[in-house]
């Protein structure tokens, strides 16, 4: 029972950081995920972040991984119009965990990855003492095969996020037009 207790405490103390574990890969590096991606899917345990309008809903197409930064280069849609961002997390002593500032405080997990098909990123953000969780799908194609979907559902199904609770963004307007 003392063991059970002990791993329960560390488990809480090592908070979300304890769930992942990242590209399971040993010879994956992060800048292989450099490159052109497409928004492909996104899922939330609070709904408000799925919706269109929302600070938080953009579109992904470009990553630009240095040694100390993952930089997004993303669309918002902003009335009606694309507006490009680019959003530079820093990196931390942990594998595969980066952070930053916009709209809130977010720690990034890049939690599975082939890095010529998809890429999952699992980002816990804080805004005003409450907490979000948000699961986004990337692809190198504008669109995912059911494989590379199912291993997002699974995954987001692991997380205790269900069908609900997840959105595809191939059938909205992803901002394609405007791409660099």
């Amino acid at each position: 029972m003392n063991v059970l207790r002990l791993a329960l405490v560390l488990t809480l103390l090592g908070g979300p950081q304890a769930l992942h574990r990242g590209p399971q890969d040993p010879n994956f590096t992060e800048n292989l995920v450099s490159g052109n991606w497409f928004s492909i899917a996104r899922a939330s345990n609070e709904p408000k972040l799925l919706r269109m309008d929302s600070d938080t809903m953009f579109f992904i197409h470009k990553i630009h991984v240095t040694f100390k930064t993952m930089q997004f280069h993303v669309h918002r849609r902003v009335k009606g119009r694309c507006i490009p961002i680019v959003l530079t997390a820093s990196k931390t002593r942990r594998k595969s965990q980066y952070v930053l500032k916009y709209a809130g405080h977010s720690t990034i997990f890049m939690e599975k990855a082939d890095p010529q098909r998809f890429v999952i990123f699992c980002i816990h953000n804080r805004r005003h003492r409450k907490k979000a969780v948000m699961v986004d799908l990337l692809g190198r194609t504008p669109t995912a095969g059911w494989d590379i979907l199912h291993t997002f559902k699974s995954y987001c199904q692991s997380r205790g996020t269900g069908p609900t609770d997840i959105i595809s963004l191939t059938q909205t307007g992803r901002c394609l037009h405007a791409r660099p």
